[in-house]
Order: C-alpha cells, then sequence, then structure tokens
C-alpha cells in the first residue's frame, strides 16, 4: 500500500507508550503484510498482461483507429508505473515477513526501508499522472487533436519525482525517527509536506477525470450523429456503451483511493483518540485495494478498449454501405414495377 501512514512509521519500532504509536505496529504484523504480499502478486498478474502484446485488430477507419492506438500506448506506460509500485510493496511485504523485529532497527533495514518507500510513493504518483494524462488524451483525441507524447512522459516522470522528493525529503531529514521528535520540531512542517504531494494528485484525478470523460462523451455524441446521420437505438447504445466504461474507470480508481483520503482525514483529525477499529478496516482495505488497481485497470481498460473496437467496426460497416449506395444506388434498390397500358414501367 501507498500511503503516507506507513511511510512515516515503517523505518522505526513505534514507542509503546502512545497509543496511537502503539496502533501504528499493525504495520509490521505478519497478517498485514502477508494481505499486501497476495493482493500485489495479483496487481502485478493484471498489469503484466497488460504489457504483453496483443493481436491488433486492423480498422478501416483511421480516426478510430488513431484513437485506439494512442489510448494503448498510455495504457501501456500506466500498466508499468504500476508493475513497478506493486513490485516495491511486494519486497517491502517480503522484508517484512523474513526478518520480523529482529532486524528492525538497524541501519540496512531503515535504508531499505526508506528506498522502498520512495519507490512506491514515486511509481504510484505517476499511475496518477498517467490516469489522468489518459483522460486528457482522450479528450483531445475526440476533437481530432494531436497527441503530445513528449509532453506526457515529461510530465508523468519529472513531476512525480519532484513530489516525492518534498514530501518524503521532510519527512525523513534528518533522521528516519519520524515520531521521536524534539519540542523544537514543527510537527506540521514535518508531516504535512508528505500528505499534501501524496494526495494532490488523487484528488485531481477524483475531480478532473469525471469531468474531462463527461466531455469526451460529448464530442463521442456529435461524431456518431454526424458520421451516422442518424441517431436511433443502436447509436444509443453505442453511447451509452462509452458512458459505462468511462464510469467503470472513474469508479475503479475511486475505489482503490479513497480509503486512503479517508484515513488521511482520520488521522489528522483524531490523532490523541484514534478509532482502532475503523482504522484497522482502512489499514486492511488499503493493503488490499492499493495493489489491486493494476488488476481493476487491466479488467477497465480493456473494457474501454472492446467498446471502441465495436464503434470502429459498425463506422467501418456504415462506411463501405455508403459507399456502395453513392456508386452504385441502383444495384440495392428496392425496385418493384409493372406495365402499364401505354408500356411504360410504374416504380413502385
Amino acid at each position: 500500500m501507498a500511503d503516507p501512514s506507513i511511510q512515516t512509521f515503517c523505518c522505526r519500532r513505534a514507542l509503546d507508550y502512545h497509543p496511537s504509536y502503539k496502533l501504528m505496529n499493525e504495520f509490521n504484523t505478519d497478517r498485514f503484510n502477508m494481505v499486501c504480499l497476495l493482493s500485489s502478486i495479483i496487481g502485478i498478474t493484471g498489469a503484466a498482461y497488460q504489457i504483453l502484446p496483443k493481436l491488433e485488430l486492423k480498422v478501416p477507419n483511421r480516426f478510430y483507429c488513431n484513437i485506439m492506438q494512442r489510448g494503448k500506448y498510455i495504457i501501456m506506460w500506466l500498466a508499468i508505473a504500476d508493475v513497478c509500485a506493486s513490485s516495491g510493496i511486494l519486497l517491502r511485504s517480503c522484508l517484512k515477513l523474513m526478518h520480523h523485529f529482529q532486524w528492525y532497527d538497524g541501519q540496512p533495514y531503515t535504508f531499505s526501508c526508506i528506498f522502498l518507500a520512495v519507490w512506491i510513493q514515486y511509481f504510484y504518483i505517476v499511475t496518477w499522472f498517467w490516469t489522468l494524462l489518459y483522460a486528457i488524451d482522450m479528450w483531445r483525441a475526440y476533437q481530432d487533436k494531436h497527441s503530445c507524447r513528449k509532453l506526457y512522459h515529461f510530465v508523468a516522470w519529472s513531476i512525480p519525482a519532484i513530489f516525492t522528493f518534498i514530501g518524503l525529503s521532510t519527512l525523513y531529514r534528518p533522521n528516519a525517527n519520524c515520531h521521536n521528535l524534539s519540542p523544537k520540531d514543527n510537527v506540521v512542517m514535518k508531516f504535512f509536506p508528505n500528505y499534501f504531494f501524496t494526495f494532490l494528485p488523487v484528488i485531481v484525478v477524483m475531480v478532473v477525470n469525471p469531468v474531462l470523460y463527461s466531455l469526451s462523451t460529448g464530442y463521442i455524441y456529435h461524431i456518431i450523429t454526424s458520421y451516422m446521420a442518424q441517431y436511433s437505438t443502436n447509436e444509443r447504445k453505442m453511447l451509452d456503451l462509452f458512458k459505462q466504461r468511462f464510469a467503470l474507470i472513474n469508479l475503479g480508481f475511486y475505489l482503490c483511493w479513497s480509503p486512503n483520503l479517508i484515513n488521511a482525514v482520520i488521522v489528522w483529525t483524531s490523532w490523541d483518540n484514534l478509532p482502532s477499529g475503523v482504522m484497522l478496516t482502512l489499514w486492511y482495505l488499503m493493503a488490499i485495494l492499493n495493489p489491486m488497481q493494476a488488476f481493476f485497470n487491466s479488467f477497465l481498460y480493456n473494457l474501454l478498449e472492446h467498446t471502441e473496437q465495436i464503434c470502429c467496426r459498425c463506422f467501418s460497416t456504415q462506411n463501405r454501405v455508403q459507399e456502395i449506395v453513392e456508386c452504385r444506388p441502383l444495384l440495392i434498390a428496392n425496385v418493384k414495377g409493372s406495365a402499364n397500358s401505354n408500356g411504360y414501367e410504374i416504380i413502385e
């Protein structure tokens, strides 16, 4: 799981005299790390399936073929980032399961823990940016605007690096004893930057992506009606497919990361009296759902790709029929004739 709570308390043994600190020891139990281990394996499997090459569908309609290729390109990089993030959770869980507390306060463990915390946070922020960029690119694609791949890569890899560096450098400097603070330390300035730069991209995706998908749906409606010159039941079903797929993508993201936001709100508002039952429930949901983002993405984005393939077939078929009508209209007309008294044929 990727969350400032576990980043704060993974590198040193929690103090025993504070109930909140004692509760944080749940992050180091075999039960919790076994859940993280299993969910990360499932996530890696789903993302690996997304990366594997697949049989390309030849689509006569160049416009929609271009949209599909643009989407696949971003989905591939999203899956790569998901694999890296889930691999970090896998390694961290294995490390804790193997060594328990024997090596817990040693320098090698602390260094490994910090490295994995940086690794996991960085690549999950990368996945959030690729998720946002996918929605932006689809919004641009349906307006027939060109893709900005170099800009996408710059944004998706550099900004998460800046966010991770600022958030975790303030947390781990001058040492990894995040919760053993001196009276001179400013608690807010110690912890808040990490929370802010972790959850800012999540909130942006949750707010912006539904708006972009809604705008994209409007452009799809315009394309369907203008291309087919009608809006019947088939076209309505086609548009509903896009709406459902976009809604499922948003729902999957909300499902994976809402527990983290709720956990952050509770930690900052009820630190002196954390509800242990609620917190443990949230932490286990995070342990299950955060790595499973990769699995959900492989399923949901494939559904959207399948929807686009259906539309491409429909549009290409309509295009072929239109060409036949324009070139050879008499061959497909339904003509019934009869002769009148003058010998002329009457066409009904």
